[in-house]
């Protein structure tokens, strides 16, 4: 998803310019995802709603949290005993808006590449 993001980015972006914007938002990302499992944690609706908002803008965290909590033995995903016990699992939507997300990025990368000059 990063990488789309960044192939769509470098048709517009400088090299620079593209590793910078593509590394901000990643970290709103993790930022994001991190605020929405702490506010689930402490049931800080407005933490966990900014955060989903984060996680709709670059779903790649979400991704990994719902990865973290298929990888884990049911019982310590259960009790939250590791540090990778997502306190909120993403749903299926959010799989499906990724893959959708992915597929305009990298849509739209192709259709502004036919019109740059290499």
């Amino acid at each position: 998803m990063l990488l789309t993001l960044s192939i769509a980015g470098g048709t517009r972006l400088s090299t620079i310019a593209n590793g910078v914007t593509v590394f901000g938002l990643y970290g709103l990302a993790f930022i994001g995802g991190w605020m929405e499992q702490i506010g689930t944690l402490v049931g800080n609706s407005t933490t966990r709603y900014l955060g989903i908002v984060a996680s709709l803008l670059v779903p790649s965290e979400s991704l990994w949290q719902l990865a973290a909590y298929h990888m884990q033995p049911p019982l310590m995903r259960d009790l939250h005993l590791t540090p990778f016990s997502p306190a909120s699992v993403p749903s299926g939507n959010m799989v499906l808006w990724a893959a959708g997300y992915t597929a305009i990025a990298l849509g739209i990368a192709l259709w502004q590449f036919r019109a740059r000059n290499l």
